[in-house]
């Protein structure tokens, strides 16, 4: 990629208008590999005073399943302090700029951890650290980018050049790292809030599902070739909306979302009411947000042969609704759809009051016995495929 001021400018113009905080952070991660011809980066964010990894990205080892790497070392943290090469950056504030890690000087506090080279095979060489600093001075992660590719592919030091490019792109970075983050703790907060009523729709089921949805939603569009850009932006609403699926239950009587056992048919009907009353919080029109988030939480409980609910309505905002004939088929929008298979899902093999979980191959038996009737037939089997993925994000998302 030309190392010049206009690609630059494009590309901070491109990170400052994407508001779903993982797809940013992805790209903020990407790009900037891009723009130094790095093979490696990580991408960590500060919580708790610690580093936390929140981005792998590998072209050598993950070069035939990155979506995997988005989850696989997401778990993991490091100390905010010197003794680390992350842990300097984040704490001095300085970035680094490191020809070989396995020879720095010894008269420096930071070391550098060959404990992941152990464990795959990869050679770290060359490495270029930047702190992520807001305008207002503070710093919400690092940015670390490794193996410089020269034109035939050979690792090479990073350049003063690379350090002024990543260090001017990282200070518009973190602004629009922390804009993002500051809309992912209000979504965060309104599934508390569900979860408040509803003692089974937990932050960790509500992440679950989103992050399934993402994945199913992005091998999906790629079958289809949609736009690189447009299956980026549909990819972190889907996952937002896909979280806030239940976002409705917070109008429905604890009487019913805290019984146990069967509902009656009465107590039935009014918890369908929920998949109305949460679209109904996400009704601006002009706003493809609220038309994901709408889609999502109104038909998620439809069925592919036409059974579920709420079915066809006129008007969410009538003051007087009754469901109608349930959508069918592709009548459903792929949202719901989507989200339909990971809720389900994630239900059968979580531990509820009423079962036990469900193991693992019982689970993807039942949505495939159910594709073609419950399910998008099409969809159950890319979601039945991506089983790496699926169980990375539940090492991510513990139970």
């Amino acid at each position: 990629m030309p190392r010049d001021v206009n690609s630059l400018l494009d590309t901070v113009d491109a990170v400052n208008h994407i508001q779903e905080l993982d797809e940013l952070l992805e790209r903020v991660l990407l790009e900037s590999r891009r723009f130094v011809s790095a093979d490696a980066g990580t991408l960590y964010l500060i919580s708790k005073q610690r580093l936390f990894f929140s981005y792998v990205q590998n072209d050598t080892l993950f070069a035939r399943n990155q979506a995997e790497s988005r989850y696989v070392y997401s778990s993991r943290s490091l100390p905010l302090d010197h003794r680390s090469l992350a842990g300097y950056a984040a704490s001095s504030g300085e970035s680094l700029l490191i020809d070989d890690v396995y020879h720095i000087h010894s008269d420096v506090d930071y070391s550098f951890n060959p404990s992941f080279d152990q464990r795959t095979d990869y050679l770290t060489g060359s490495m270029l650290i930047v702190p992520l600093i807001t305008r207002a001075a503070k710093v919400v992660g690092v940015l670390q980018l490794i193996n410089a590719l020269d034109h035939s592919g050979e690792v090479v030091p990073f350049s003063e050049q690379d350090r002024r490019y990543v260090n001017q792109f990282a200070r518009h970075a973190a602004n629009a790292i922390e804009t993002a983050r500051m809309g992912k703790e209000m979504v965060l907060r309104m599934v508390e809030l569900a979860e408040l009523r509803d003692p089974y729709e937990t932050s960790r089921h509500a992440k679950r599902v989103g992050a399934y949805a993402a994945e199913l939603y992005e091998l999906w569009a790629r079958r289809r070739s949609i736009p690189e850009r447009t299956l980026r932006r549909h990819r972190g609403m889907i996952k937002t909306a896909a979280m806030l699926h239940d976002i409705g239950k917070v109008a429905v009587s604890d009487a019913i979302l805290k019984k146990r056992g069967k509902l009656s048919d009465d107590e039935l009907a009014l918890l369908r009411w929920h998949t109305v009353l949460g679209a109904r919080l996400f009704s601006r029109v002009d706003s493809p947000w609220d038309q994901i988030a709408r889609e999502v939480i109104l038909n998620h409980h439809e069925r592919w042969d036409g059974t579920g609910y709420p079915g066809k309505i006129e008007s969410l905002q009538s003051a007087t609704i009754r469901f109608g004939p349930g959508k069918r088929a592709e009548e459903i929008p792929v949202s719901a759809r989507i989200v339909a298979i990971a809720d389900v899902f994630d239900a059968l093999i979580s531990e509820r009051s009423y079962k036990n979980p469900w193991v693992l191959d019982r689970a993807l038996e039942y949505l495939n016995e159910n594709a073609g009737s419950q399910f998008d037939p099409e969809l159950v089997q890319i979601f039945l495929d991506m089983q790496d993925v699926v169980a990375s994000i539940r090492r991510k998302y513990e139970y």
